[in-house]
């Protein structure tokens, strides 16, 4: 793949994964073997299995939940994305009861691609704010 693959590859995860809440995509956009680093819990996740139960959880809380990438960059087997996503609490969430906050989580995404799919992803994003937002945890 070339680099304009690769940030397809992103713009799909982002869109079909994310926004539209197919997780059945997954299996086209991820290897088998694939391990993603965050700063939520689990903090390493392993295999689709686990990221589509992320996932699932995620949307189930936000339903509207969507998101643009703001920036791309690929060079060689490496994508990165800047991405803002958007969502309005209406479920449980890590022990929080649904708000009706509206929500912003801001980010950003280093992603290795291994034959067309990504094989390993470090996302860094602002899961602190995120969290502030809610009301999960006091405000600094």
């Amino acid at each position: 793949m070339n680099t304009e693959d690769n940030k397809a590859l992103a713009r799909r995860m982002q869109e079909d994964v994310w926004n539209e809440g197919n997780v059945d995509a997954v299996d086209d956009l991820f290897t088998e073997g694939f391990v993603q680093h965050s700063p939520w819990e689990p903090s390493e996740l392993r295999g689709r299995a686990e990221f589509k139960e992320q996932i699932e959880a995620f949307r189930a809380a936000f339903p509207d939940l969507h998101g643009t990438i703001d920036d791309v960059i690929a060079e060689g087997d490496t994508v990165a994305n800047r991405f803002t996503m958007h969502a309005t609490h209406r479920g449980e969430f890590m022990g929080v009861e649904p708000t009706g906050t509206e929500v912003e989580l801001v980010g950003t995404i280093f992603a290795r691609v291994e034959d067309g799919r990504i094989a390993e992803r470090w996302v860094v994003d602002h899961a602190l704010g995120f969290l502030e937002q809610l009301g999960a945890i006091s405000e600094r």
